[in-house]
């Protein structure tokens, strides 16, 4: 009895602890945009891997388009289609704007023997072989950008001069399902902000950075094991200068995955890379939620040995979460500018516990997915 009491109090209160730090690290973190001014001479390769995108491309290089408008600095993009089904290939070399470079991964790969797993790092080593710039700036195919993003991002890269620049992404959508969806990804942003800002653990989203050509080569073929993490990794353990860009000037949007089913296998598919970290501050962080929202699952099972105790703890273990949870996403939810997906929480709440427990739980176990119409493992 004793021992369940201390061990649900101390997974609360370490749970306390570990957002009350993230939000913190948040408020302190500096404006990288204040005081700052483009350097027009910095030219800039942006680098798009795109694998079946045919319904998101043309809307993303549009976004892209616009934002160069606003500055004057040279600019190509590097389309790097990964064996598409669709017509991206097709529809990438319709569009007609001589900046636009479009490759065929296929093309690359054609008289390759070896065994590959990670197509994307294929694509992404590929881009950069043909980029003209020193610097890149990595997107997703599916994302759009605003008029604000690379006056933002060359501002930052002309004031510090980074070895690695992360950037939020956030969410889009109107259903319950897609909010929840707003508000995980919206805190994951903290969680990055506040791991480079500390320099406790060091993340990234691949759908928004940007690093010096010279600093990134994508060798390994044979492990999907996450670009983005992987990378930033690499540099922060060389000593690099790793930065994260807090605003909605440099945030990219994307839409939420439509249905259980696709997020499943999205949040799955993220999950199995954690196997990869090698920071083990970071995995402290990812084990902390986990091993929370399994012991709130687990309350009701063990009432049938502890009884009423075992109520007592699911009140109290939810109310710390709830709350802690309530204030960490208000805040980020007004500095996101989507205040509107609070509406979702309660319902966001519930889903979370499970989700967390589920996923996690099954990134331990599952070696292999499918993503995007190909098995990984």
């Amino acid at each position: 009895m004793l021992a369940y009491i201390s061990l649900t109090l101390l997974l609360a209160g370490a749970y306390y602890f570990l957002i009350t730090f993230l939000l913190s690290a948040w408020d302190s973190h500096p404006d990288h945009l204040h005081g700052t001014t483009p350097d027009p001479d910095l030219g800039v390769t942006i680098l798009i891997p795109a694998r079946n995108e045919a319904a998101n491309l043309q809307a993303c290089v549009d976004s892209i388009l616009a934002a160069a408008a606003q500055v004057q600095n040279s600019l190509e993009i590097i389309i790097v289609d990964d064996h598409s089904e669709d017509g991206s290939y097709e529809l990438a070399m319709s569009i007609a704007d001589s900046r636009i470079k479009v490759l065929r991964l296929a093309d690359h790969l054609q008289e390759s023997t070896h065994p590959h797993n990670a197509y994307k790092k294929l694509a992404l080593q590929y881009g950069l072989s043909h980029a003209s710039h020193d610097h890149v700036i990595q997107l997703d195919a599916d994302v759009i950008v605003p008029t604000t993003y690379l006056d933002s991002i060359l501002r930052v890269l002309a004031t510090h001069q980074p070895d690695f620049l992360a950037a939020p992404v956030l969410l889009t959508g109107s259903s319950r399902l897609e909010q929840f969806q707003i508000l995980d990804l919206m805190g994951m942003m903290a969680v990055t902000a506040a791991g480079i800002r500390t320099g406790r653990w060091h993340m990234a989203n691949g759908a928004n950075m940007s690093y010096p050509k010279a600093q990134v080569h994508y060798e390994d073929s044979a492990t999907a094991s996450g670009d983005d993490v992987s990378t930033v990794q690499r540099l922060a353990e060389a000593g690099g200068d790793i930065l994260f860009l807090k605003g909605l000037s440099a945030s990219v949007r994307t839409a939420a995955m439509p249905t259980l089913s696709s997020l499943w296998r999205q949040r799955l598919r993220w999950a199995t890379k954690n196997k990869y970290q090698s920071s083990a501050q970071m995995k402290v962080m990812m084990a902390i939620p986990f091993l929370n929202c399994l012991l709130l699952l687990g309350h009701p099972f063990l009432s049938l040995f502890f009884g009423e105790v075992a109520w007592v703890l699911l009140c109290i273990h939810l109310f710390i979460k709830l709350a802690i949870d309530y204030v960490y996403l208000k805040q980020l939810s007004e500095d996101f500018g989507v205040e509107a997906a609070m509406r979702s929480y309660w319902y966001a709440s519930v889903v979370h516990v499970l989700y967390i427990a589920l996923v996690g739980l099954a990134s331990l176990v599952v070696r292999r997915y499918v993503w995007k119409g190909r098995q990984v493992s």
